[in-house]
């Protein structure tokens, strides 16, 4: 497990470092480890004395700062003193933090917190005298042995309360981390490293407008996003969380291969639930610790006390008021820290949508279309049979008038005549381009109707034979050849319109087939645009 450390760096520097390392550290602090080294040059570097103070040996050093434990010789006790490495060469920021730290820890009168005995300074070394735990670190105990989730909620919620008193009192850490919770002889908690706390409602000056402060697998999103000033009681709730998920799963919720990698997991990734890695935590004790973890801090724990009242829940087996975040809330909370993904698939969505509007709209549209060429195009083909019908029909009556000599075949003509001119005239309405063959025998139709007007004439007469000979003439056989004709041509033409017409429908069905692959290959070449450019992006922000 890497070391926790303290970043604070400008958003846009990278360290070449190997994530954990320290680009600036905050003083340290008695949970911090010593640093690698030669133990007997290291002894040689620690001074005898500090003011009363008798030093004994080095607890932890930091990039600013060194935690001695001391004895102070006027009460006869030990205690943990740090020291400002800088001296009298230390800028105002290590200065302002030195002194927002004693400030900070003097105004926190609660027991779960480390106490301050003094503030001083000798030989200008500005130093604190805080109480001495040695029982040592919350991250020793991890590294040490397992805890069990019972134990990690209890201790969590111990550190809720003790950080609801320090939110209450108007101070912020900003630093919490397992390093940072330290045990007395007791076995209690205690929380320690107010170096980067922050008290609200007082100007942070001293802190970069944009500027990432924090430990790594333990800041928050908007510390990350070098919104440190801007720090609300939300960045400890989410560090409690971190530091409950550490004890759960054994690992932090983001571990990159590098500072920027970490950094963009915390801003952009989602924890992996504590049960997939192991499979025997509470399913309460895990949405607990995801809630903690949410990447909004409104969809966190609205105060440490919210937090520690739903583990003091758990551990009485009550009904806890957190509950696991809907895919819908999981989708929108990604879409808002991931606009330009939202932004791709989203224009994706609308496209598909837009092209699935189209599709529906054109299938219906080709449905009633074909649906109304069917209706007409069988019109078309009953009046095509009719009038082939009527045509013969006249042209029997006629003959059976002149063979019988009976006048009721004139009834029928008369009858079928304006039924058949009724037929050809709707079929001419239908198909309009079919008036030009019937144009083309329309005297032969008026000299057929003349001659047999003439033939009906010699049957009431009682000349039957001359009708015949007249129905049967040159004349009449002459204009019937060039009417059947002409009828044989509509009639042809009637059909063609029809497969014509079909023909059309289809055609206009496979042009918007072609159209539609067309825009859903617009619409893929977007999306693979899009998530060419996301992974370039990430690749370029990646180190």
């Amino acid at each position: 497990m890497r070391p926790d450390v303290t970043m604070d760096y400008v958003g846009q520097h990278d360290t070449s470092t190997a994530p954990g390392d320290t680009s600036e550290a905050g003083p340290g602090n008695q949970g911090d480890r010593p640093e690698v080294g030669n133990r007997a040059d290291k002894k040689a570097r620690i001074p005898k004395r500090i003011a009363s103070y008798e030093i004994l040996d080095e607890i932890g050093r930091g990039g600013m700062g060194v935690v001695y434990k001391a004895e102070d010789l006027r009460l006869k006790r030990n205690v943990a003193l740090k020291v400002i490495l800088a001296g009298g060469h230390a800028g105002d920021v290590e200065l302002a933090r030195f002194q927002i730290e004693a400030e900070s820890v003097a105004r926190l009168k609660h027991h779960t917190f480390v106490q301050i005995y003094e503030v001083g300074s000798e030989e200008g070394l500005p130093f604190l005298a805080l109480e001495y735990c040695s029982g040592g670190s919350l991250e020793d105990r991890i590294d040490e042995s397992p805890v069990t989730p019972r134990e990690s909620a209890e201790l969590v919620a111990k550190l809720a309360e003790a950080m609801e008193y320090a939110h209450q009192a108007g101070v912020i850490h900003r630093d919490l981390k397992p390093g940072n919770v330290l045990f007395d002889e007791n076995g209690e908690p205690k929380i320690t490293d107010f170096g980067l706390a922050k008290k609200v409602g007082e100007d942070d000056s001293h802190t970069r407008t944009v500027s990432v402060m924090g430990s790594l697998g333990y800041m928050s999103p908007e510390q990350a996003s070098g919104h440190t000033r801007e720090a609300t009681p939300a960045v400890d709730v989410y560090a409690l969380g971190a530091m409950l998920y550490r004890l759960l799963a054994g690992k932090t919720p983001f571990e990159g291969s590098s500072t920027v990698e970490s950094l963009q997991l915390v801003i952009n990734g989602v924890p992996v639930p504590i049960r997939r890695l192991r499979p025997s935590c509470p399913r309460d004790l895990d949405t607990i610790c995801l809630k903690c973890l949410e990447k909004l801090p409104a969809n966190r724990y609205q105060s440490a006390a919210d937090l520690a009242d739903d583990l003091r829940r758990f551990l009485k087996g009550e009904p806890i008021a957190a509950r696991a975040a809907t895919p819908l809330e999981q989708l929108v909370s990604w879409a808002r820290r991931n606009p330009l993904p939202t932004t791709i698939a989203v224009g994706g969505i609308v496209m598909l949508a837009l092209m699935a509007g189209m599709m529906a709209w054109t299938t219906y549209r080709n449905f009633h279309v074909i649906e109304g060429i069917q209706r007409h195009e069988m019109r078309v083909q009953d009046l095509r049979a009719q009038i082939l019908f009527l045509d013969e029909a006249l042209t029997s009556a006629c003959s059976l008038a002149a063979a019988t000599g009976e006048t009721r075949w004139e009834q029928r003509y008369r009858q079928y005549l304006p039924e058949l001119d009724a037929a050809i005239a709707e079929a001419i309405k239908l198909v309009p381009n079919t008036k030009t063959e019937l144009a083309a025998v329309g005297d032969s139709n008026v000299e057929l109707v003349r001659l047999e007007d003439q033939a009906f004439t010699l049957v009431r007469d009682r000349q039957a034979a001359h009708a015949w000979e007249l129905l049967n003439g040159e004349e009449y056989q002459r204009h019937k050849r060039e009417y059947a004709s002409g009828l044989v041509l509509f009639s042809n033409r009637l059909e063609e319109h029809s497969e014509s017409a079909i023909d059309a429908a289809r055609n206009e069905a496979m042009s918007f087939l072609v159209a539609a692959l067309c825009l859903g290959a617009i619409v893929a070449m977007i999306l693979l645009t899009g998530s060419f450019s996301l992974f370039r992006a990430l690749k370029l922000r990646s180190p």
